[in-house]
């Protein structure tokens, strides 16, 4: 009788858990949008303010002025949302592995419902990965809030350098388009190598308790 009323206390608190952790995940999610819808709601308010800027001032200093000026805030905001995005999905695959070892709990103690359950009872990477029908890919991070955020923050950069070397540095139009497309590039490099770094580092600081096969 104690050991059943122990696992019946054990199970009442992993429910719980996975209550709270399956919260978290939703609120996780919830900011990862509302932090990317931020970032693209500036990116579109400054592009229409700079097309009308550009069209009364018919691209003179004062465009490009109201350029050196906006751009760099946009790009900070991206560089922050950016950072913060990778937190999150850090974060969102902390809690998922949480709920996979409290459902390998439930297989535990009843191991019937084993073929009933939809989603991984491991934790390790390619349990969770398998756990959403997804096979590893060189360019997930691409296809993340993270990585399209980067993307969108590369680019500001890449104008805004352009906009220097053209306006400021007096370069031809063909040179100052290449130089904004490798600072495009190297950008947008920078941000993958990040995200592939930490996410890399917290997959390794975390300890797997249930791998599969």
């Amino acid at each position: 009788m104690d050991k059943s009323e122990n696992e019946q206390r054990a199970l009442q608190c992993l429910t719980t858990e996975h209550f709270a952790l399956q919260t978290a995940r939703a609120a996780t999610i919830q900011e990862a949008n509302q932090r990317a819808n931020l970032f693209l709601t500036s990116v579109s308010s400054a592009t229409i303010a700079l097309a009308f800027v550009a069209q009364v001032t018919q691209m003179g200093a004062p465009f490009v002025l109201f350029s050196l000026i906006v751009l760099p805030c946009l790009y900070f905001i991206g560089l922050v949302t950016f950072v913060r995005a990778v937190q999150v999905a850090i974060e969102d695959l902390v809690h998922a592995r949480g709920i996979a070892r409290v459902r390998h709990y439930y297989v535990e103690i009843a191991p019937s419902i084993a073929k009933y359950l939809v989603h991984s009872t491991h934790d390790d990477e390619e349990a969770l990965l398998s756990d959403k029908a997804l096979a590893p890919s060189r360019f997930q991070s691409f296809i993340s809030t993270a990585g399209l955020v980067s993307v969108i923050a590369s680019a500001i950069a890449g104008v805004f350098v352009g906009i220097v070397t053209s306006a400021i540095a007096g370069w031809p139009i063909v040179a100052a388009a290449i130089a904004g497309i490798l600072a495009f590039a190297a950008n947008t490099i920078l941000f993958r190598r990040y995200h592939i770094h930490t996410w890399t580092s917290a997959e390794r600081r975390m300890a797997v308790r249930f791998p599969s096969g």
